[in-house]
């Protein structure tokens, strides 16, 4: 029989996990001639995640496409990923993320066996 390490419960019982705010969005059309839509943000809800900075060369260089400075990476457990991919805020130190998505559409998540590694790239208000 194979043990398997759980590594978010060790990540806990050492306080490494911070909690990660996610929203989600309700787009309603203001004018149909218009074409105007508004997003109304749902409550948020509390994931933990390990959280670590991206720096600037690694932002240039391994990721498609242009990622704004300030991004970050989060480490979350398998089940919190839909909640990443359908979020339309990402809140995080007062500061707010995005899920990030490369030149082909496709999400920038790198799914494991036990949990999965996200880009969030910051929003620039």
């Amino acid at each position: 029989m194979e043990k398997r390490i759980d590594i978010f419960s060790i990540l806990k019982a050492e306080g490494k996990l911070e909690k990660v705010l996610v929203y989600a969005a309700k787009e309603t059309e203001n004018d149909p001639y218009e074409k105007s839509k508004t997003n109304i943000y749902m409550n948020p809800l509390t994931i933990k995640a390990l959280v670590q900075q991206i720096s600037t060369d690694a932002l240039r260089w391994k990721f498609i496409g242009q990622i704004p400075t300030g991004s970050i990476q989060i480490i979350i457990e398998k089940k919190d990923k839909t909640l990443i991919k359908t979020a339309d805020k990402i809140e995080y130190n007062d500061n707010f993320y995005k899920c990030y998505k490369d030149d082909a559409g496709s999400f920038s998540i790198l799914e494991r066996q036990d949990y999965c590694v996200c880009v969030l790239a910051i929003k620039v208000v």
